[in-house]
């Protein structure tokens, strides 16, 4: 009974100071590898009437992620710091801040958690003690992925808590993926969530266009500057043929062929690039991914601690314990006298 009775104080102890965490879900589908959109099909019917070629986008799909990388993004290191770095309310603590700064500046452990944080923890606090507040660097809230990222030791300790927080999971029989959301607010947890997913979705579209907007911001560039001398080669074309109406000479009709030869050329540099551009957006089209959201997120009502289950589970631990107890004790005993 006192066994059994100290693990039932234990577990109510824990269970009154356990901090509490709210945890949601979604459930995401990414588009399948052998699906053809709409702007595909659309330009193999209609692209003969425009001049456009419908062949650069039969094997668009070709190149998609595979819902196995999907973790992998969001465990990567931009993913984690453009999240650590949006604003949230947090309903519990009624403020708008940003996630680092609720993990670094607001959010307090247990008593469980502040015993380990000046225990084991202890160095780590002496040293931030001395810290310099120049080692402190800002976050990027849009991170290139072609630089060389620079964290604090405590930006990184809120990389590792997302980490933990937000995570991805893949059914490797049907692609589906499962994003869970857990934070000590309820609110916060969905929001970070939702965050989650759209950030997610940014960057396999990022992933996957990237070369199809490279393409179209050349095209757009070449067609800038055709058009540009189209009009040039027009405005030419008119103020000759305005201050010439009758072409008496040779000359001055040699002088209109070869205006009009120019305006012709630059005319159809112009067209040719402007289908050419319409082609590119629609292989940006063609290349973007689509991610559906099958579940989304929503505002858990109930906390993930059951002070009940704790007692029932700390109750039949106590209860083993004490009646492995009491056998050993009682097989002692009859060993000692055995032997007396």
């Amino acid at each position: 009974m006192k066994i059994t009775g100290a693990f039932l104080v234990l577990g109510l102890l824990i269970a009154l100071l356990a901090p509490k965490e709210y945890s949601t879900s979604a459930t995401l589908m990414p588009e399948s590898q052998s699906a053809q959109s709409g702007a595909s099909g659309l330009l193999q019917q209609y692209g003969g009437m425009l001049g456009i070629s419908g062949a650069s986008l039969s094997g668009g799909q070709e190149g998609s992620i595979p819902p196995q990388l999907y973790p992998n993004i969001v465990q990567s290191l931009p993913y984690q710091v453009e999240l650590m770095n949006t604003e949230v309310y947090f309903a519990e603590y009624d403020t708008t801040v940003t996630v680092h700064d609720f993990f670094s500046e607001i959010y307090s452990p247990s008593i469980l958690g502040y015993a380990r944080q000046f225990t084991i923890g202890l160095p780590g606090q002496i040293s931030e003690v001395f810290k310099s507040e120049e080692d402190v660097n800002p976050l990027p809230k849009k991170v290139d992925r072609d630089s060389v990222l620079k964290l604090s030791k405590e930006q990184m300790e809120t990389v590792k808590i997302l980490r933990e927080r937000l995570s991805i999971s893949v059914d490797q029989e049907t692609g589906i993926l499962t994003l869970t959301s857990e934070f000590p607010d309820p609110r916060a947890a969905a929001e970070i969530g939702r965050f989650g997913i759209n950030l997610l979705k940014e960057n396999v579209k990022e992933y996957r266009t990237q070369k199809a907007r490279q393409n179209l911001e050349f095209v757009e560039e070449q067609v800038e500057e055709a058009r540009k001398r189209f009009e040039e080669a027009q405005q030419r074309l008119a103020e000759f043929r305005d201050s010439n109406l009758n072409l008496a000479t040779a000359k001055a009709q040699s002088r209109e062929q070869e205006l009009q030869s120019r305006y012709d050329l630059t005319f159809n540099l112009y067209n040719s690039l402007s289908q050419r551009e319409e082609q590119a957006k629609l292989d940006l089209q063609e290349e973007t991914p689509v991610l559906s959201v099958l579940q989304p997120v929503s505002v858990p009502l109930e906390d993930n601690t059951s002070g009940l289950l704790i007692l029932i589970v700390f109750g039949m631990l106590g209860g083993g314990i004490s009646l492995g107890w009491v056998f050993i004790d009682s097989w002692w005993n009859s060993l000692q006298i055995q032997f007396k």
